[in-house]
C-alpha cells in the first residue's frame, strides 16, 4: 500500500493496482468561502491519476466538495463511488445526480477489494451522519478516522477486530465557537485554549483506544484569509501541539506530521517519506499561506459579490418570507434569536421568537437569547443555490455570535438544530 497525503482529508491510496481518492475537497475554499487549504498544496483532479475508487464520508463542504466535482476529469465519473448508507434521502439523492456506480455500505460492512485487500465501513455510533474506514491487507491494517467524532468505546471495538499499524486521527474540532463570538479578550483567549485542550485529549484517547504503532494527524489543514485571518491564532490547529500531549500523556503510538506530498509506503513495515527541505515556523507558515492565496482569495470574494439583487429590503422579505413559512408549525420552546442582516451601513433586524413561533422585522436591535450578524451577500447566495449545505455553511465563520450565557443552552441546541436543517432555496 502506498498513501500519498494530498491535503485535509484527501488521500491517494494505491493498493496493488487499486487507485482510491478520498474526501476530494481540492480546489478554492469551503464553508461558504470561509475555510481555504492550510498549508497550501498544488493538487487537483487535472494533475491526479484516475481513480478506481472516491470515497466520500459524508456531505460537509470540505469532504463532499461541489467546485472539485464540478472539476473532475470526465472518467473520474466512471469509478466506483463508496459511501456510507446513512438511509436518508439527501445524502443518497445528492449522490446518485452526480454519479452512476455508487455502492453504499452498511456499518461493519466489508467491500473486497481484490484477494489480497479489503475495505470496511464504520458508521458514527454518536447518531452524527459521519464515518470512518479501514483498509486490510495481507500484512497490514490502516485505519481513517475522517473527521468522524466517534466514542471511545467504538474505537476500542475497531481495535479488536484487527491490529492497527497506522491511523489517521483528527486532533482539533472546528465551528464557530469561539473565535465569531463576541467575548473580550481575555474570555475568547482562555475558550480558545479550553477548546484546543478539549480537542487534543479527545483525539489522544481515541489514539489510545485505537492501540496502531503509527498515527498521523489529518483532517485539519484549514485556515482563514482575508478579515478573519487572525482566526488563526485564535482557532490552533497545529500538528506539533498533539505530538507534544502524546508525549506528555506517554500513549504507545509513534506520531507522524505530514504535509502535502509526502507518502507513506507501507508493505510489511511502515516508511514515511517526508519531502519537505526545512521546516518553517508558524508565523512564517502563516504569512506564505496568505500570500499564496491572496489572488484566488480576491477573485473568490468578486465572485460572491457578483449577486446583486434581490435588492437589500426585498431581499430581507424574501428571506424573513422563508423563515416564517418554517417556524409556523415549530414546536414551542422559550428563545429568541436576533438575525442582523448588515449591507455596508445599513441593518435591518429580524427577531425570531421560538415560544410564540413569531417574527419580527426591526429596525433597531432588540433583547434576545443569542444575537447573528450576518453580511447580506451570504443571504443572497444563500438564496440562490451557492450553498448545498444551507445555513450549516456559514458554521465556520459565516456570521458572528453573541450570546448572553457562556455556554450552549438545550434551546440553542434547538435553534440551531431547526435552522440548520432548512432549505432555503428559490
Amino acid at each position: 500500500m502506498k498513501i500519498t497525503y494530498l491535503t485535509h482529508a484527501c488521500l491517494l491510496i494505491e493498493i496493488n493496482k487499486i487507485k482510491i481518492i478520498t474526501d476530494p475537497w481540492l480546489t478554492g475554499p469551503s464553508w461558504g468561502g470561509s475555510l481555504w487549504h492550510y498549508p497550501t498544496h498544488d493538487y487537483k483532479p487535472s494533475n491526479l491519476p484516475v481513480p478506481d475508487i472516491i470515497f466520500f464520508s459524508h456531505g460537509h463542504d470540505d469532504h463532499f466538495h461541489e467546485e472539485t466535482i464540478k472539476n473532475f476529469p470526465k472518467k473520474w465519473f466512471e469509478a466506483k463511488i463508496f459511501a456510507p448508507r446513512f438511509n436518508v434521502s439527501w445524502w443518497e439523492n445528492d449522490l446518485k445526480k452526480k454519479f452512476k456506480n455508487i455502492i453504499f455500505l452498511d456499518h461493519n460492512q466489508i467491500f473486497q477489494l481484490d484477494n489480497k485487500s479489503q475495505f470496511q465501513m464504520f458508521l458514527n455510533d454518536r447518531g452524527d451522519f459521519d464515518c470512518s474506514f479501514k483498509i486490510k491487507t495481507l500484512k497490514n491494517c490502516v485505519f481513517f478516522q475522517t473527521d468522524n467524532l466517534m466514542s471511545e468505546k467504538e474505537a476500542k471495538r475497531i481495535s479488536k477486530i484487527d491490529k492497527i499499524d497506522l491511523a489517521f486521527v483528527i486532533p482539533f474540532l472546528i465551528g464557530a465557537f469561539p473565535g465569531f463570538y463576541k467575548w473580550d479578550s481575555d474570555t475568547l483567549i482562555k475558550l480558545a485554549n479550553e477548546k484546543t485542550y478539549k480537542s487534543l485529549s479527545y483525539c489522544c484517547n481515541i489514539i489510545k483506544s485505537l492501540k496502531a504503532k503509527y498515527t498521523v494527524p489529518y483532517a485539519c489543514d484549514l485556515g482563514y484569509l482575508g478579515d478573519k485571518f487572525h482566526i488563526n491564532l485564535i482557532h490552533r490547529r497545529n500538528k506539533k501541539d498533539l505530538v507534544e500531549m502524546i508525549k506528555k500523556k506517554k500513549i504507545k503510538t509513534k506520531p507522524n506530521i505530514l504535509l502535502p506530498g509526502d507518502i507513506v509506503n507501507i508493505s510489511g513495515g511502515i516508511n514515511f517519506n517526508k519531502k519537505r527541505k526545512k521546516e518553517m515556523s508558524d508565523s512564517d507558515s502563516l504569512i506564505k499561506f496568505s500570500n499564496e492565496k491572496s489572488n484566488e482569495y480576491k477573485s473568490y470574494q468578486l465572485r460572491e459579490k457578483s449577486i446583486k439583487k434581490p435588492h437589500f429590503n426585498q431581499l430581507i422579505k424574501i428571506f424573513s418570507k422563508n423563515l416564517r413559512r418554517n417556524i409556523k408549525n415549530k414546536s414551542k420552546f422559550k428563545f429568541k434569536t436576533l438575525i442582523n442582516i448588515k449591507e455596508g451601513i445599513r441593518n435591518k433586524y429580524l427577531l425570531l421568537d421560538f415560544n410564540k413561533n413569531l417574527i419580527e422585522e426591526t429596525a433597531t436591535t432588540k433583547p434576545a437569547n443569542l444575537k447573528l450578524e450576518i453580511e447580506s451577500t451570504k443571504i443572497r447566495n444563500l438564496l440562490f443555490k451557492k450553498y448545498p449545505m444551507n445555513f450549516m455553511t456559514f458554521h465556520n465563520g459565516g456570521y458572528e455570535c453573541e450570546r448572553k450565557v457562556m455556554n450552549l443552552s438545550k434551546n440553542e441546541k434547538r435553534y440551531w438544530s431547526w435552522i440548520y436543517n432548512l432549505d432555503f432555496f428559490i
